[in-house]
């Protein structure tokens, strides 16, 4: 479906919009949206009021087009200028990513992180380590060395010094690629209602 996915009405805002919304909410320090377009037509405008608009900041990415790889480095870059300690992944095509699934992950990997040096802690449903996901810094350079639309997942499995919380919800991690998972995301009604 491409980016215009992002655009896709879901009850008040366009799909891109929840996930954004739930990193904004939760307890992340600084939140970048990596874009292929510099206008990212999809965002809410209350997203550009105070207090709000100094949590966050877009980066224009024009070769995210050539594949996800392309987005994650730049959003590493950011991360980088900031002198960040790590990076959480989350994407704008899971739109039922709630900031309380962030929190704990972000929790659970401080909580790691004092008692040793993992290298990421995921998110995980049925045996399988989904984004969101955070990267310690130390993983950065291997974030940096991804190609085309090489995503992270390969780094998830070949680390050993990571942890996966297990989250029992799959809609949690519904991606809308389709339009049939748009459709399927069109009935869950509740969600949009509240």
């Amino acid at each position: 479906m491409g980016s215009d996915k992002l655009r896709l009405p879901l009850g008040p805002m366009n799909l891109g919009n929840y996930a954004l919304a739930a990193a904004l909410r939760s307890r992340l320090d600084y939140v970048w949206v990596i874009v292929n377009d510099v206008a990212a037509a999809w965002m809410d405008h209350t997203f550009y009021r105070d207090p709000i608009k100094r949590k966050w900041s877009v980066i224009h990415c024009p070769e995210s087009r050539l594949g996800q790889a392309h987005s994650l480095r730049c959003g590493v870059q950011a991360a980088l200028s900031m002198e960040a300690t790590a990076l959480m992944i989350v994407l704008a095509d899971q739109p039922l990513i709630t900031n309380e699934m962030i929190n704990e992950l972000l929790l659970c990997f401080q909580t790691h992180q004092m008692n040793g040096n993992i290298g990421f802690a995921a998110s995980r449903y049925d045996g399988l380590a989904r984004p969101p996901v955070i990267f310690a810094h130390r993983m950065f350079s291997d974030l940096l060395r991804l190609q085309c639309d090489q995503g992270a997942r390969h780094l998830i499995r070949k680390e050993k010094s990571g942890i996966c919380i297990d989250f029992a919800n799959p809609d949690l991690f519904m991606d809308v690629d389709t339009a049939e998972d748009y459709r399927a995301l069109l009935g869950k009604t509740t969600f949009w209602k509240s």
